[in-house]
């Protein structure tokens, strides 16, 4: 099967929801096209009473009622079906698997809680330069929470808990609100069951989860960021006020903070309290959240089946580089141009440098920019570098806050056609001092995209002068470059106006 018309579906049966993910398979990456998620709370018969109603059973059922159709419709030609801590524990889980083969011919499998680890670690592999830190990477469930230890991207340790927030709110809390002995206790078996990892020098800590991202996007909105990104930040600080604001507060009242979501509120203390009491036994003041990561692992290890390595698995450079590949990857983008545009960008720069004295994350933006300039030809040619900007703000950067985003997407969208102006969104988006950044990184990239006309890489390298006056690129070629000086020529004209230097090329 051609791997350009391949769709793969992912389904994540939890104690908490059901999920979907429909993905187009690309050659170095796929791209996500439909979504499905019904919080369903199965888990709470099994840790009420042992064995699952039938209301929740045919809860399960219409649901997957539903997924079958939303398979049919994307003609999907993998699926991959996994069950987590519920049904690992139901005694008769293995009949709501063959029911689910036998009405809707998917055959879904009861995975243990070291293979949900380990895929969730694949997944933040993509996204978090592991092999730097010393590592705790937990997913929080309904019905289980996972505990990886790895120190230098090496999977040191796995332990599976019964800790999940749903199975914890109906073994402690049963009151509304609770009482002050209920979060006592529940807080104590929390911590006698998670390891102590203060000997490990912890420096990162990331957490996966619906309820754990419910928290994450409570604070970014109650702190003015962007909730929209797939990675955050959350201090201890913040966890800590937050637990002491809810720990006595009814569901209802709970429901009214910005961000809860409704379903979870009664859940969110106890995943608060579960990665406060992980952040205190590993001495951390703040964790990451990941969104989707036992989907995003299944999606990874399915391609890797097919033998489709992604960038973080091959290229060899750090996740950030990787990321930008793969990023490019999902809107087609010419991946050799790209690079060596970005090649060529970074050659400029560290010759500039030396006068402009900019730190090396605005290298690293310019970096960004000229890996994903083009990748608004995915919509349309016309106009590609406005709908780069677009698609360069809405994609996430490893490393990347909102505003560097911001900047990086602006850089993008300069690379072509007018000069920034009063009217433009850059001028409503960044201040004074971030525009200047933008001009500056733009002229390089424009400059560099020009010396790579044919997309060819006929100029194979550059050397850069500057002096008093001059800009001088003294291009290595062993190829006709007439269109490259050319087209370097019609756009070194943001070079020399905010350098005030002529620029020239041999």
């Amino acid at each position: 099967m051609n791997n350009k018309s391949l769709t793969i579906g992912i389904i994540d049966l939890g104690s908490n929801s059901i999920r979907l993910q429909i993905a187009n398979v690309l050659e170095k990456s796929y791209r996500i096209v439909q979504e499905y998620r019904e919080i369903v709370r199965i888990g709470d018969d099994l840790f009420k009473y042992g064995f699952l109603t039938e209301s929740s059973i045919n809860k399960i059922y219409a649901c997957f009622t539903d997924i079958k159709k939303i398979l049919e419709s994307y003609n999907v030609g993998i699926i991959r079906a996994v069950a987590t801590a519920t049904l690992r524990e139901l005694e008769k889980g293995h009949e709501i698997v063959q029911e689910i083969k036998s009405r809707f011919g998917i055959n879904l499998k009861i995975i243990s809680g070291e293979e949900e680890a380990k895929l969730s670690y694949l997944a933040i592999s993509g996204s978090f330069q592991i092999d730097k830190y010393n590592a705790i990477i937990t997913d929080i469930g309904g019905g289980s929470a996972e505990y990886t230890l790895a120190l230098k991207g090496k999977i040191e340790n796995i332990t599976s808990k019964k800790l999940g927030c749903s199975r914890l709110k109906n073994m402690f809390l049963q009151h509304d609100p609770p009482e002050i002995v209920e979060v006592y206790k529940m807080k104590q078996h929390i911590q006698e069951n998670i390891e102590n990892y203060e000997d490990y020098n912890i420096d990162l800590v990331v957490s996966t989860g619906g309820t754990i991202n419910n928290i994450a996007n409570i604070y970014y909105l109650s702190s003015g960021k962007d909730e929209k990104t797939k990675i955050k930040y959350v201090p201890r600080k913040f966890l800590k006020d937050f637990i002491n604001k809810i720990k006595y507060m009814n569901i209802e009242n709970i429901k009214k903070i910005k961000g809860v979501e409704p379903k979870r509120a009664d859940i969110l203390l106890p995943a608060a309290i579960n990665i406060e009491v992980l952040l205190s036994k590993s001495s951390s003041n703040g964790f990451y959240t990941f969104t989707g990561g036992l989907r995003t692992g299944l999606i990874i290890d399915t391609l890797n089946s097919m033998n489709i390595t992604m960038p973080f698995q091959d290229l060899g450079e750090d996740i950030f580089y990787s990321q930008l590949i793969e990023i490019g990857n999902k809107f087609q983008f010419e991946e050799e141009h790209a690079k060596h545009v970005a090649f060529l960008s970074t050659r400029i720069f560290d010759e500039l440098n030396k006068e402009w004295r900019l730190d090396n994350k605005n290298k690293d933006m310019l970096i960004a920019a000229a890996i994903l300039h083009d990748i608004g030809n995915y919509i349309s040619f016309s106009k590609h570098h406005k709908h780069s900007y677009y698609l360069i703000k809405n994609s996430d950067i490893a490393g990347f806050n909102y505003k560097q985003k911001m900047i990086t997407a602006h850089i993008a969208r300069y690379h072509r056609k007018s000069l920034p102006k009063k009217n433009h969104p850059v001028y409503e988006e960044l201040d004074s001092k971030d525009i200047n950044i933008v001009k500056n990184l733009a002229a390089i990239l424009r400059v560099a995209d020009g010396l790579d006309r044919g997309h060819k890489k006929f100029i194979t390298d550059i050397n850069v002068k500057v002096t008093e006056n001059k800009i001088i690129i003294h291009p290595l070629s062993e190829e006709d470059i007439t269109l490259e000086k050319k087209a370097f020529e019609s756009k070194k004209d943001l070079l020399e106006n905010i350098t005030g230097k002529s620029v020239e090329i041999l």
